[in-house]
């Protein structure tokens, strides 16, 4: 670490040697005091770095007091209130399988709190001898840095791993999985820099662990588990996965394995899910938008800043964290083309606790794109900044 020293020399300057003992030694310690300083600033902003999660478990493995700094509510709210780089919706039409197609928002350039913009991009796979609308559809999605990972790609249990590499836009094959999985029906999160999968084979299997930095594969541990999830999500060095049919959720620990919660049962099914500020929100088919009480054990409605249920009809089709805010979206049908047409619409939500209540504040609302009408969103990543 290098720490920078300025010199300042005027006609008044005083040489230190000439000092009486007291003054020099207050100088010296005011000195060591202003070094302390900067170490402790720099620390602080290496800590609060997202690239730096994957150390957190060293970090609170050197003293108690650092352990419960990285693991307190407080450190974990201010650290995801740092920017995030941008936010990558991938969709798919069937009328075109050799590409696939995503939308990028980010901050605007200008400075007003509601700026932002957004890009279209294309990337043709013809040459990769994968069926790509399949791909797209039966695959499990987790992003990483600068990385976005999707799992299998076809409709029956399989080993295969991609990434999408969104600086340079390409997408590569990676290490196949040791255990073939079903699609959309294991539970995949990120735990200290690492993709863990779980479930989603037709007996019991272990759970599989990918390290992006090595590129490979390994058993989490010997034990097999067998689970279910087309939704899951990670929070406090946890995946948590969701029985969409019910809403009910379980928690997977490296070091515990899985561990059951008693959550009430959702009669309708849900449509998407993600965490924003240590906090799991999900989009129910009726209930709209709500989020689940750690205490309680049991989904609440979201309600807006007069405590009024407006979001029990929302009917969002996929969301993600972006900037401490619940980016949402979803398509719908643009009545002004004489063709059938639909708009990938999105809504910016400010989140604020009251109380023992979540309360939503929407503070944008657009439309991104206007497309032929048989586009189908299917996966929904925020992407840091390196």
């Amino acid at each position: 670490m290098a720490l920078l020293f300025f010199h300042i020399d005027d006609r008044h300057h005083v040489n230190s040697s000439r000092l009486q003992p007291r003054e020099a030694t207050a100088r010296r310690q005011l000195s060591a005091i202003d070094r302390s300083f900067f170490i402790a600033r720099r620390c602080c902003l290496e800590l609060l770095n997202p690239r730096s999660q994957k150390h957190d478990l060293n970090i609170s493995c050197v003293s108690k007091t650092l352990r419960s700094l990285v693991r307190s509510p407080e450190f974990c709210r201010l650290r995801s209130r740092l920017p995030k780089k941008s936010v990558y919706l991938f969709y798919s039409f069937r009328q075109d399988p050799e590409s696939f197609h995503w939308i990028t928002l980010r901050r605007g350039d200008k400075t007003t709190p509601h700026d932002y913009q957004w890009d279209q991009r294309t990337c043709s796979w013809a040459n990769l001898l994968i069926f790509s609308h399949s791909f797209m559809k039966f695959s499990s999605a987790v992003s990483v840095g600068s990385e976005i990972y999707f799992l299998h790609g076809c409709p029956w249990p399989g080993r295969n791993l991609w990434f999408f590499d969104t600086r340079s836009g390409t997408l590569q094959m990676g290490p196949s999985m040791k255990n073939a999985r079903l699609a959309q029906e294991e539970a995949v999160g990120v735990v200290d820099g690492k993709i863990y999968v779980i479930g989603g084979s037709v007996d019991e299997s272990q759970v599989e662990v990918f390290d992006p930095e090595t590129q490979t594969w390994e058993f989490a541990a010997e034990e097999k588990v067998q689970c279910k999830s087309r939704f899951s999500a990670s929070l406090e060095h946890k995946v948590y996965m969701v029985d969409s049919l019910h809403g009910r959720i379980s928690a997977y620990t490296p070091r515990e394995g899985i561990s059951n919660e008693a959550t009430e049962s959702q009669s309708v099914k849900m449509n998407c899910l993600c965490v924003v500020e240590n906090v799991i929100y999900a989009c129910f088919k009726s209930s709209g938008l709500m989020w689940f009480d750690t205490k309680l054990k049991l989904w609440r409605r979201l309600v807006d800043s007069d405590g009024k249920v407006i979001f029990y009809s929302f009917n969002a089709e996929k969301m993600a964290e972006y900037e401490g805010k619940l980016a949402v979206f979803w398509s719908q049908i643009n009545t002004d083309h004489a063709l059938m047409k639909m708009d990938i619409r999105c809504r910016m939500i400010a989140l604020d606790r009251v109380g023992e209540e979540i309360r939503g504040k929407i503070e944008w609302s657009g439309i991104m794109a206007t497309c032929s009408y048989d586009i189908t969103l299917r996966h929904c990543l925020v992407v840091s900044a390196d």
